[in-house]
């Protein structure tokens, strides 16, 4: 579990992160096309931080034809203690 936590906490130090969580905690499910409209960032850079937060857990990546859509994988979250509504409440 340290390891996971130490990812996820990684994961989170970022402001473009946090931004995709505010916007997924809104939303529920959102397309990467749908994200990468709200977020000024090339594709590369979105992708980047895409791959950061699945690889750490807290988003869940749903492919359907060419799309992708992610939306917030609360499991790990909660079990380190992470209301993820207090963590996104800022700035709405």
């Amino acid at each position: 579990m340290d390891q996971e936590a130490v990812a996820v906490f990684k994961a989170l130090a970022d402001a473009t992160r946090l931004e995709i969580l505010k916007l997924l905690a809104r939303r529920g499910e959102m397309s990467c096309r749908a994200l990468s409209a709200r977020l000024p960032l090339t594709q590369p850079t979105l992708s980047h931080h895409f791959r950061k937060l699945v690889a750490a857990g807290i988003l869940r990546v749903r492919k359907s034809g060419v799309q992708q859509f992610y939306s917030i994988d609360l499991t790990l979250l909660k079990q380190l203690g992470i209301n993820v509504e207090k963590l996104t409440a800022g700035n709405r």
